[in-house]
């Protein structure tokens, strides 16, 4: 993939992003209406980068420190990699050339161990803090 396209596709979606964010403000909440929006594109980016380059995508967008003071990436030997758009971008594509695995669909829960984990929850077992 270009590096055009794919910075386009960080800006938008980082900007998709922050528009569902900007209403959950406002409490409108639209998580499930755009719940299989994302689910799509979580998978085409696996499909096409691998499960890590997608991870890296996601952390880059979501959870890494823009600023770049705080929790940034470097490789084994300490070089700094996904620091901006450009260095994702290598990383991504080169595991996409990495990749010999073949995308697998999750296995979905059944009725019954959804209700499960529910009960889970709801009688506070399993979890600890």
């Amino acid at each position: 993939m270009k590096l055009e396209v794919f910075t386009e596709i960080l800006y938008r979606l980082r900007k998709q992003s922050d528009k569902v964010h900007a209403l959950y403000e406002l409490d409108i909440d639209l998580i499930n209406y755009s719940d299989d929006h994302n689910s799509v594109i979580n998978i085409l980016l696996e499909v096409y980068y691998g499960k890590e380059g997608s991870d890296w995508i996601y952390w880059y967008l979501y959870e890494r420190d823009p600023v770049g003071t705080i929790d940034q990436a470097t490789t084994n030997d300490g070089k700094p990699i996904c620091y901006d758009i450009q260095s994702l971008w290598e990383e991504v594509e080169q595991c996409r050339l990495d990749n010999t695995k073949e995308y697998e669909l999750p296995v979905r829960l059944t009725d019954e161990e959804k209700l499960a984990i529910l009960n889970m929850i709801k009688n506070g077992k399993g979890f600890t803090c």
